[in-house]
Parts: structure tokens; sequence; C-alpha cells
């Protein structure tokens, strides 16, 4: 038994180094901070001016959006889009350096780095060189081992729906490749406003789903995918992008 345990930890650890060095997939860097008491505006000026030196060229851009709900509400997320394993050979002491020295005396780290792994089946809206979205609905999901087929099949579906239904919304599905749980997933959704214009028909996103994939298919798929996650495995949280931060000269 404790062969077989060191067996499949192997296993997962050979594969999770694999998938980093493939390169024909898209990473995505995430981080986050809090601000030390009566900080924040230095935070922002000291953050916005490193952003500006070193995250500005489309191979090492930083985005910066502050978390208005729940618990984590006044921590800022920065995220690093479009990596590829190539990115993470890059001497980026300077960049680091530069952050210990100008910045991170302003704020507390929040865990750490986090790396994930896009999963382009199931984009939504997505226009390469598009500015940031105003808001994001971001929801951390923690599947089940072996339920990710149900989980991903359901997520790919209900895009396609949210492309139909909401024209003007994007979404993007990451899963986490290191610093952390590996069935670990975060779905960003992206708008500029809260208001939607409605659609000119009445159909509901049920209606729309089983049109698409078939009679009942909603409730099936709904379902998997609600058993495809452990109890506690779903958190949302609201993030309103820092235009202060944005990479503009």
């Amino acid at each position: 038994m404790k062969k077989a345990s060191l067996l499949a930890l192997f296993l997962v650890f050979t594969l999770s180094l694999f998938a980093q060095r493939n390169s024909n997939r898209e990473y995505w860097n995430t981080w986050q901070y809090k601000p030390i008491k009566g900080m924040t505006e230095k935070f922002e000026a000291a953050a916005a001016a490193k952003t500006k030196k070193y995250n500005a060229s489309p191979e090492n851009l930083i985005v910066t959006y502050k978390v208005s709900t729940g618990d984590n509400a006044g921590t800022y997320e920065r995220i690093m889009p479009y990596q590829t394993p190539a990115s993470y050979d890059t001497d980026k002491s300077a960049e680091l350096d530069y952050w210990k020295a100008n910045v991170g005396k302003y704020c507390t780290p929040v865990g750490g780095q986090q790396i994930w792994e896009r999963m382009a089946f199931a984009d939504v809206n997505i226009k390469e060189g598009a500015s940031p979205s105003k808001y994001l609905m971001k929801t951390i999901y923690v599947v089940k081992p072996g339920h990710n087929g149900h989980f991903g099949r359901f997520i790919q579906r209900l895009g396609k729906v949210q492309g139909d239904r909401s024209p003007d919304v994007s979404s993007i599905t990451l899963r986490l490749q290191s610093g952390g749980n590996r069935n670990m997933y975060v779905r960003y959704v992206g708008f500029n406003k809260h208001e939607q214009a409605p659609k000119e028909d009445d159909l509901s996103w049920e209606d729309v789903y089983n049109e698409m994939f078939g009679w009942n298919t909603w409730e099936a798929d709904i379902e998997q995918f609600n058993n495809s996650l452990e109890m506690w495995g779903r958190q949302s949280e609201k993030l309103r992008l820092v235009e202060a931060l944005l990479p503009t000269p």
C-alpha cells in the first residue's frame, strides 16, 4: 500500500511538471496582497510605478483588481496572463528586487504566487488585446478527484449558453498547476456594467441549454457538476479593476 501511494504521488508530480513544460499550453500567474493599515495610497502609488516600469509589455503584462466582497475585501489581486513555459526561464531578479525594495514594505502577501493553466475550451467572448473588464466575478471551484470530466463538461456548455444570453460578458477558466490543490479551478466572468439589456425572447438559460445539448441535459449535467465539487468547493467574490495600476505610459 505504501509503495502504491508513493507511486501515485510520483505520477502526480511528474504530470504536473510535464504540463508546465508543454510549449502548447498557456499559463497565468496570480498574486494577492493586503496593504498594511494606513499604507493603501503608498502601496498603490508604488505598485503603479513598478507596473509601468516592468509590466507594460505584452509578454510581462500585469493588471490589478481589488476584491470588494467577502472575507478578502480590500485585497489586491494582480494577474499576469499569456505566459508560456519559456516565460519561467526568464531572469526576473531585477523586477523582484525592485518590488521588495519599493513596494513590499507597504503590503503583506496573501499566500504566494500561483500558476494556472488556461482551459481554452471554456473561453467565452475572449478577444486577445481587449481592454480588461471593469468588474470580475471570481469563483473558485475545488473538484473531487476523478470528477474533472463532469466539471469541465458543464463549464464548457454553460459558457456556450452564456455567450448566447450575455454577449457583452466574457469569461475564462483556469486550472491550478502550482501553488495549491491541482483540483482547484478559477472562473473569471468579466463585465463593464451590472445592468444588461434583456434578450428579445423569454427563454431561460435552462431552455437554451436544453435546446443546444438535448432534452433534459441541463438537469442531468448540473447534478453531475454539483456532485463533482467538494462540499466546501465553491466560493465567489467580486473584484473591481484598479485603473491607477494599469500598465499604461
